[in-house]
């Protein structure tokens, strides 16, 4: 099993805080991301699913699409009720994004679980992207 999830600290072998120099002898694609009040440097590894999110050369946030196992289960294409209730969480915010994905514009539902350091998108009631960050700080 692929990209587990360790809440606050890593997906795989992708740890939050780690030197991205350490990732690079894996295949990957660089992107400078420049946003209203963002800017990060962005690394996609297409072998294992997974985006990086880096500042000052340190991962920040690591973003999953595909796959995201948390205590056995893929979180991604779940129904989010059963996840909060599989899981017994609640989210501290929600808030809606507008954006297109693969040329059709959705709105997807944006919630942050603070204690755990995630950030989960769905749409239609299914999980679509799961980010994690460490917010225990």
């Amino acid at each position: 099993m692929e990209n587990i999830l360790i809440p606050n600290k890593s997906v795989g072998k992708y740890m939050i805080g780690e030197n991205i120099q350490t990732y690079l002898q894996f295949k990957h694609d660089y992107e400078h991301c420049v946003e209203k009040d963002y800017e990060c440097d962005k690394y996609v590894f297409p072998d294992d699913d997974i985006i990086v999110y880096v500042e000052d050369n340190k991962i920040q946030s690591i973003s999953c699409e595909k796959t995201c196992y948390w205590q056995g289960v893929n979180l991604i294409r779940m129904n989010f009720d059963f996840f909060l209730k599989q899981y017994k969480v609640m989210y501290d915010s929600k808030d809606e994004i507008f954006m297109c994905v693969a040329d059709r514009f959705q709105t997807q539902k944006v919630y942050d679980f603070d204690k755990l350091g995630l950030q989960i998108w769905v749409w239609r009631n299914l999980i679509r992207t799961v980010i994690v960050s460490d917010y225990s700080n």
